[in-house]
């Protein structure tokens, strides 16, 4: 494997058919002024698809360590499956990391006062500010996992689970 392959630089907009993190337009500003590396946020997620255990391990080590890159990891995360569920799934705000799921909540809390349309990244952050240092990695760790797990519903519940007529 060469130095570029092993750097896990993806085209996410292209693979999800949707903005990436790096993308100056999805954080709608809010990245930079927060000094977002979506980049880095980017090879997170190529080391997690490509099952690059050692280079994940160490991008979430250093991401794991800023407050704005948990948020911007929680905001791709959530508004990935509100995109694709119309909304958080319960689940997502009930199970899982107790982190994650504290940004899931600002997260759903921001939408419903800011309107789905807006992305307030500046929501998530406060939350990650407010949270003890050792719980950003891990909050930071299921980002990624939300994003490639095929929206199993043991983690998100069944997207026909709610309409399904009671007998």
């Amino acid at each position: 494997m060469n130095l570029v392959d092993h750097r896990h630089e993806r085209d996410i907009a292209r693979e999800l058919g949707g903005p990436a993190p790096y993308d100056p337009a999805w954080l709608n500003g809010q990245g930079r002024a927060l000094t977002v590396d979506g980049t880095a946020v980017a090879r997170l997620y190529g080391a997690a698809r490509e099952g690059c255990d050692h280079c994940r391990e160490d991008s979430l080590e250093e991401l794991g360590r800023n407050p704005a890159q948990v948020a911007a990891l929680a905001l791709w995360a959530c508004t990935r499956v509100t995109d694709l569920f119309n909304g958080l799934p319960v689940e997502m705000l009930e199970n899982g990391d107790p982190a994650f799921r504290r940004l899931a909540q600002a997260y759903s809390d921001s939408t419903f006062q800011h309107g789905s349309a807006v992305r307030e990244l500046t929501d998530l952050h406060e939350v990650c500010l407010r949270l003890d240092p050792s719980a950003l990695q891990p909050a930071a760790e299921r980002a990624p996992q939300v994003l490639l797990s095929a929206f199993d519903p043991a983690l998100f519940g069944s997207p026909i689970g709610a309409y399904a007529p009671e007998d």
